[in-house]
């Protein structure tokens, strides 16, 4: 019996061994780059579209919203990720938002 309640003990008493935990963290990097300007202004210059005149007191400036009466073109795909627009003799990039990233001559 004695031995038993030793046992009994020894097992109570035992270290228990935790149960370990893992943790995985998964990192994704996204890689941009910025558009080849150069290949943008080929194309801008193949397609050869009217320079509109700006609105009354607009100045082409970068960070600047074009006004919605300037018309704008889509770049292809693989050219860029803007669209532009010919304003006062100036090619501007836009946004999505049609917020002037670039002016490009």
């Amino acid at each position: 019996m004695k031995r038993l309640l030793l046992v009994a003990a020894l097992a109570l008493g035992a270290p228990v061994a935790a149960l370990a935990q893992t943790t995985t963290t998964t990192t994704t990097t996204v890689e941009t780059t910025d558009p080849d300007y150069g290949t943008i202004q080929t194309y801008v210059t193949k397609e050869r579209r009217e320079s509109v005149p700006a609105p009354d007191g607009y100045t082409v400036t970068v960070g600047t919203p074009l006004p919605e009466p300037v018309p704008l073109y889509r770049l292809p795909d693989d050219v860029g990720p803007y669209e532009y627009a010919v304003v006062d003799g100036h090619t501007v990039l836009v946004d999505e938002n049609r917020n002037i990233v670039k002016i490009i001559d």
